[in-house]
């Protein structure tokens, strides 16, 4: 939202340049509405690169699958063919309000493809994982389906909770020190 107001503000600040070089007839007026888009752009949204798959938006369901000890082993997400776009940088999944159930029903249909370790991003403490869509894109080459009739994906939960980073031990060595092996 903060973006919004910065994009927004640039816009008017480029508009008063413009119009006020018009109406002056001032080249330096130009000049300078002219540099005010090269401020604006780093405040712009990335649309191309990721996609967000939202719960109950184009048939789109997030559930979080107990394993036999009772805990949520799998994130599952089920969507239509077509939902995901598969040419951008990654998917991000929001798995938050995610319930959680016993099993999930499968159709004749059903082309899953399983989201390994590699391919995940999270944050500490946030319940949204990021998928690289260019390496699942690869990894589907050898199967009998393409990247298009993909309907659900398996995520691993026990992967995404052991990529966020862990204590790093404090230093052994101060510099004036030498170690040998």
């Amino acid at each position: 939202m903060k973006n919004i107001w910065l994009v927004l503000f640039g816009l008017l600040v480029f508009g008063a340049f413009f119009i006020s070089s018009i109406l002056r007839e001032s080249p330096l007026l130009l000049y300078i509405a002219s540099v005010i888009p090269i401020f604006i752009v780093p405040f712009l949204p990335d649309l191309r690169t990721n996609q967000r798959l939202r719960q109950k938006r184009g048939g789109v369901s997030v559930v979080k699958l107990s394993g036999n000890s009772g805990k949520p082993e799998w994130l599952i997400v089920t969507f239509k063919p077509g939902t995901v776009y598969w040419n951008r940088k990654s998917l991000i999944i929001s798995y938050e309000h995610a319930p959680s159930v016993e099993s999930v029903p499968t159709d004749d249909y059903t082309a899953a493809l399983t989201v390994l370790k590699y391919d995940l991003r999270t944050r500490k403490n946030s319940e949204r994982v990021r998928i690289s869509l260019p390496n699942l894109s690869e990894r589907i080459v050898g199967m009998p389906f393409t990247v298009h009739e993909v309907n659900r994906l398996i995520i691993p939960l026990g992967d995404t909770v052991e990529l966020e980073p862990a204590n790093v031990p404090a230093a052994v060595a101060s510099r004036g020190i030498e170690l040998q092996a």
